[in-house]
């Protein structure tokens, strides 16, 4: 392919581009990067804090550690946002 050719034949390079030619436009919205707009295999569970993927029943996220079981105030029984360290409703520390 000549400098011309590069230049002026878009992204994928006219014919078999830098991905060898397997690739298709959809492949570049796959939706697995920075949490927004994602899209994901029904059966993954998002993660609270950063929107990550995990496996049904993870305890934590594989992609920030943060604890995917739900916790609940020792006082009044609200469950509590993950980076939360007072409950919302009665102010009790997290503990």
């Amino acid at each position: 392919m000549g400098l011309f050719d590069k230049l002026f034949s878009g992204h994928h390079g006219g014919g078999r581009g830098h991905h060898g030619g397997n690739y298709r436009d959809s492949d570049h919205n796959r939706g697995y990067g920075d949490g927004s707009n994602i899209q994901r295999p029904a059966n993954l569970i998002a993660c609270p804090s950063c929107g990550g993927a995990n496996q049904p029943g993870a305890r934590f996220c594989q992609q920030c550690g943060t604890s995917m079981v739900a916790t609940q105030c020792a006082k009044c029984s609200t469950v509590l946002a993950p980076n939360a360290r007072f409950c919302g409703s009665c102010g009790q520390g997290r503990g």
